[in-house]
């Protein structure tokens, strides 16, 4: 089935979308390449946009505060009216961000094009209103900022590698797993934090190691019993929660990945694709890795999931939203259809019918 044609909503950012985030109300958010930033309701309706005039890298709401990093600058927003609250400057780009214990945690990088390498990091800790509580500087960036349990851990890139405990203020504690490579991402599941590695390892907060994959980890996503798991070589694997392989599916790199909502046909997972200068937005069983749907779309960085909608951002400025329950209805049809003859009379009405809504 063509996914385009089951989508809920699509609306123009008006340049590319750099960032998606979708709240559990159902609105949505997405950020650009050029700092523009607009939010829908759970309609459609647009209630406002405003601009950074960086690009936006990540996002983090809490209550009526929305904070964004955009450049090198770290900015907080009110929620309902779109009105920049506060605008704090980081050393270097500012690259994730996260609500943590009613605080707002942030991490920058300061990367030198001469050594092609990160050369200073730091994880900043501010209050709600904009006060700086803390800085932590390191030689390593940290790649990922990963909650599991009420403690937070920083999966950490070259030298030491591992991952911090970042409790409180520093120094943290470190932690260094059988396999010392540099952490490329993370994710939290139910029972476990799970990071990625170059190296292909995929690791738990423990230490144990679960599997080991063809290149370095790009995307893991935890799924309702298991993970999926893909690698900068083009491989996706799903595999239980010991490690044993599912499935798996070899193709383009992929340029962005998300546990998808239960659908009546079960639970997915959604991948993009790189094709070219576009993306091949699929969506797979997330237990039997059968394909559902897939569609072309403008090249894909940022895709965003909760239960009952997804949301994808591409590059040509489209930001697409799915309903679960829409989602399912129109599979469900697009099954039934391929088992019925080809009525032609029918074809031909659905297809001037489609030209007229445009």
């Amino acid at each position: 089935m063509d996914l385009k044609a089951a989508a809920w909503m699509v609306r123009s950012l008006g340049q590319g979308v750099s960032c998606v985030h979708l709240l559990k109300n159902g609105a949505v958010l997405a950020g650009g390449w050029d700092g523009r930033l607009t939010m829908w309701d759970n309609e459609g309706n647009t209630l406002w946009t405003a601009e950074t005039g960086q690009r936006i890298s990540d996002m983090a709401v809490d209550g009526s505060i929305l904070v964004v990093t955009s450049g090198l600058d770290l900015v907080a927003f009110d929620l309902e009216s779109g009105e920049m609250a506060w605008s704090v400057a980081l050393e270097g780009s500012a690259d994730e961000v996260r609500w943590w214990e009613g605080d707002i945690l942030a991490v920058s990088s300061v990367y030198d094009i001469e050594h092609n390498d990160f050369l200073e990091s730091a994880i900043w800790c501010f209050t709600k209103d904009g006060s700086q509580q803390w800085v932590n500087r390191m030689d390593e960036r940290p790649w990922a900022l990963v909650a599991h349990e009420e403690r937070l851990y920083a999966g950490l890139g070259r030298p030491r590698c591992g991952w911090l405990l970042v409790d409180g203020e520093a120094p943290f504690d470190h932690v260094l797993p059988p396999t010392s490579f540099p952490v490329t991402c993370g994710t939290s599941g139910q029972t476990r934090a799970l990071f990625g590695q170059t190296d292909g390892t995929v690791v738990a907060h423990t230490g144990d190691v679960i599997s080991t994959e063809q290149g370095a980890v790009e995307f893991l996503s935890c799924l309702p019993s298991g993970y999926a798991v893909s690698t900068d070589q083009g491989a996706l694997s799903v595999n239980e929660p010991d490690g044993t392989n599912l499935w798996s599916h070899q193709g383009n790199p992929l340029t962005a990945q998300t546990q998808g909502p239960l659908l009546e046909q079960g639970p997915t997972l959604w991948v993009s694709r790189r094709d070219g200068l576009n993306s091949n937005l699929i969506i797979y069983h997330a237990s039997s890795g059968a394909q559902l749907a897939q569609a072309a779309f403008g090249l894909i960085h940022s895709m965003d999931s909760q239960e009952k909608r997804t949301v994808v951002g591409c590059e040509d400025g489209e930001v697409v939203v799915w309903d679960a329950e829409l989602l399912s209805r129109r599979l469900s049809n697009a099954e039934v259809k391929t088992s019925e003859p080809l009525d032609e009379r029918k074809a031909a009405l659905q297809a001037k019918l489609r030209a007229l809504r445009g």
